[in-house]
């Protein structure tokens, strides 16, 4: 039973492994002179607001409406992350489940919100009490 379940393992590694290095021509193909074309109109409203200094969106739309032409401009930020707010979980889970590391990313992504950072940091204890405690009494006996 072990070497049919070793020949298994082995077949869906060499197969998942084939799978990942063939892949289809997209046909998509990014040249030097394809990103000058696509990137001239923001290069120009990037020249006029560096010339302008302080000029917000509004002004610009009032003033060069002309530069605005062909860029698409979305007014819904609904699924902007706010650094206010920790993606997905909020900061103790960031903690809980990956402890340290956790703490970090919440410290750096909330730009140091001491709420969330303190959220993260009892998080983070209460994930190493739980481990260690179970690491001296040994409760599922797996060592």
């Amino acid at each position: 039973m072990k070497k049919l379940t070793a020949a298994f393992a082995l077949f869906l590694t060499t197969f998942a492994t084939l799978a990942l290095a063939v892949t289809p021509d997209s046909g998509f193909e990014l040249d030097a002179t394809t990103l000058e074309a696509e990137f001239a109109d923001l290069d120009k409203i990037e020249a006029f607001v560096e010339n302008n200094d302080g000029v917000t969106l509004q002004e610009l739309t009032a003033e060069r409406a002309d530069l605005l032409e062909s860029v698409m401009l979305t007014a819904d930020t609904s699924t902007v992350f706010t650094a206010e707010e920790m993606p997905i979980l909020g900061g103790f889970w960031w903690g809980c489940c990956l402890g340290i590391v956790g703490l970090a990313l919440v410290y750096f992504i909330t730009d140091n919100d001491r709420d969330e950072v303190k959220k993260a940091l009892i998080g983070c204890v209460i994930s190493s009490l739980v481990i260690g405690l179970g690491g001296i009494f040994n409760v599922f006996n797996i060592f």
